[in-house]
């Protein structure tokens, strides 16, 4: 059996530039991006962890968790 890297088949890579570029569009956090920024600007410091990252970026964009309704 031929030993494949199978971390990114073929047939995803275009669906996985899609999301990308969706994501983009609707303003979803990117983790990635986040940390190369932060390793840019901020060396010798400690990056948030994706959880912090995430639940930050939420707090942010709906005001700290304190939603009471829909809209």
């Amino acid at each position: 059996m031929n030993k494949r890297n199978f971390s990114c088949p073929r047939w995803k890579k275009p669906f996985r530039a899609i999301a990308h570029y969706l994501n983009e569009m609707a303003g979803v956090p990117n983790y990635e991006r986040y940390l190369e920024h932060f390793q840019k600007n901020h060396p010798g410091e400690k990056p948030l962890s994706a959880k912090e990252f995430h639940r930050r970026a939420n707090d942010e964009k709906y005001g700290g968790g304190n939603i009471r309704r829909c809209c």
